[in-house]
């Protein structure tokens, strides 16, 4: 006796408002639509955009061979030593 097979029916996604609470949804959804220009310096070093304040005015390439240059000389001298 073979079983009787029932027709799928899709998943239905639930309601938006019960995934995420509203008063979470609001704010990201201002940050992430945020259409103000945002402020950008130039790299101080090879002129490149997207350097910050934060960053010593380094784009992240000029920042991550700073930090890369800093641990090897930090080596070099434990080394001599």
């Amino acid at each position: 006796m073979k079983r009787k097979v029932e027709p799928k029916q899709p998943l239905q996604p639930p309601p938006p408002s019960a995934v995420v609470a509203p008063e979470i949804l609001d704010p990201a959804k201002f940050y992430a639509l945020d259409t103000r220009p945002k402020k950008t310096f130039k790299c101080r070093v090879c002129g490149g955009d997207g350097a910050t304040e934060q960053s010593e005015s380094l784009c992240w390439v000029c920042r991550r061979l700073k930090i890369s240059a800093w641990r090897d000389s930090e080596q070099q001298m434990t080394m001599s030593e």
